[in-house]
């Protein structure tokens, strides 16, 4: 087949946009960076603390020190007593936080579950003595299990075991809990109470085979598992050893509600993507037939090119990468192409809502909603036909909010709202419906509310006996059939 010249030009000039597509596309895969961008950051929100306290026999001997002024005194706090105050201290200085504390002895068990009133976990811990668990030994690996168990696993909060005990284990491989908490993403502080010199444990009056022993703390077992789980070791003879676990937990909450990050090379990968896309679409443009001169052509050619450049501008640009970096999930890089979205007017409406979606992935559902409003004001300007899927989104994402905080009427009116702009939705029609049902059923509760006030303070009493009796019959169980030192 013979081609004259001008064809000849129009299929090399093709195929080299060809191979410049295939150039890009291959460079986006590689994912290059160069200039100035932040790490992508894990979002976290919260900060979750469980207290595992050791309630053995050993725990109540006086040979805790409190630095060189307690000696001067020879004044002894008991061995619990130093870890309660220490935990005290942490739990007044850190706010914002949820508590929660476990106790142990042969077998661990969580008493008081994740809450955010410190004043409930202060008072368990004012309460607290080794005689509130029964059992025999020592299982330091039950317990920093029974602490895990605390966390949620759909909480984003970051998880923290601080750890209180003299070290002393005659059960259970601490190490298997240790590796637990590498594995579940927890962070396990050890606070070793105690001397390193010891005192003897005298024999039990009621248990003629109890011998009398020396019980000392261990201190590289604490440090070790403070180190294995990326925790802290805290000497508990250290006067300023209550400040130092506060100031740990204190960063790790400002740590994680922080969306500062270090800095790195840029990604560049979104570039190369739409470089490549122009690429391949100037590859099929060029081999149409035209009857032009060869001038005329260029200058077509320069007018389609920069028609699709101004159609393309750098609002649309920069929504093209933050909605490239949202779809990746991550979020907090996403944040910065659309606020600068928001100075170009025909992007603005998007960028708004872009945000939103961001903020919203982020647990942040009062700032979504705000951008939600603001992206529907600035659609206000323009003719209630056009962008009308932003319209309807705008409205349906907000009444999804509302109803997952159980505003139900706002929830319902955003429903309704949106079935007004677009009323084939069916998604939209179930969730008014379910609004609707939710309405009426917390009417139909506070209408019944008065007559029932006595009866649930029945049930709750008759609950509360019941609950207690559980567990005062599951203190009293025997937990093994152990033999070993008590203690």
């Amino acid at each position: 087949m013979i081609f004259d010249n001008d064809l000849k030009k129009k299929l090399m000039v093709s195929a080299i946009l060809f191979y410049l597509f295939l150039l890009f596309a291959v460079i986006a895969l590689i994912g290059p960076k160069w200039g100035v961008g932040y790490a992508p950051m894990e979002y976290r929100k919260g900060l979750d603390v469980v207290f595992a306290i050791d309630v053995s026999r050993s725990m109540d001997i006086r040979d805790a020190q409190t630095g060189s002024q307690s000696r001067s005194r020879s004044v002894f706090q008991s061995r619990l007593e130093r870890g309660i105050s220490i935990a005290m201290e942490s739990v007044t200085a850190v706010s914002g936080a949820r508590f929660a504390a476990a106790i142990g002895r042969g077998r661990g068990y969580l008493a008081v579950p994740l809450t955010y009133d410190s004043e409930a976990a202060l008072l368990f811990l004012e309460s607290l003595n080794v005689s509130s668990m029964t059992g025999r030994s020592t299982n330091l690996e039950s317990l920093v299990d029974a602490a895990a168990d605390a966390f949620q696993d759909s909480s984003p909060a970051r998880k923290v075991i601080v750890l209180i005990s003299d070290g002393e284990a005659h059960a259970g491989v601490l190490r298997n809990a240790v590796n637990r908490c590498i594995r579940d993403g927890i962070t396990l502080n050890t606070i070793a109470v105690g001397s390193d010199e010891g005192r003897q444990i005298t024999a039990q009056v009621n248990d003629p085979d109890s011998l009398s022993v020396l019980s000392r703390r261990d201190s590289a077992a604490m440090r070790a598992a403070a180190e294995r789980a990326g925790g802290i070791y805290i000497d508990a003879v250290r006067e300023d050893a209550g400040a130092a676990l506060s100031s740990q937990l204190l960063s790790l909450a400002q740590e994680m509600g922080s969306r500062s990050r270090k800095q790195e090379p840029k990604q560049r990968r979104p570039l190369f993507i739409i470089l490549a896309i122009i690429s391949y679409g100037a590859s099929k443009f060029v081999t149409r037939q035209s009857q032009r001169k060869p001038l005329q052509r260029l200058s077509a050619a320069s007018i389609i090119a920069l028609l699709f450049f101004t159609s393309c501008s750098e609002g649309k640009l920069l929504l093209l990468e933050a909605n490239y970096l949202n779809v990746l999930g991550r979020y907090d890089e996403a944040v910065t192409p659309y606020l600068k979205a928001l100075n170009y007017e025909e992007s603005a409406p998007y960028a708004e809502y872009g945000l939103g979606l961001t903020f919203y992935q982020l647990d942040e559902e009062k700032a979504a909603l705000n951008r939600y409003k603001d992206s529907h004001k600035l659609l206000e300007k323009y003719p209630s036909n056009e962008h009308r899927e932003l319209r309807f989104r705008n409205h349906y994402n907000s009444g999804v909010i509302y109803f997952e905080e159980g505003d139900y009427r706002s929830a319902a009116d955003s429903f309704k709202e949106a079935l007004r702009t677009d009323p084939r939705r069916l998604d939209a029609k179930r969730n008014l419906e379910l609004s609707m049902m939710s309405i009426s059923m917390e009417t139909n509760a506070e209408s019944r509310s008065g007559n029932r006030e006595e009866s649930r303070e029945v049930l709750f009493e008759y609950l509360k006996q019941h609950e207690q009796q559980k567990w005062k019959s599951r203190e009293w169980t025997p937990e093994e059939n152990y033999t070993g030192p008590d203690y």
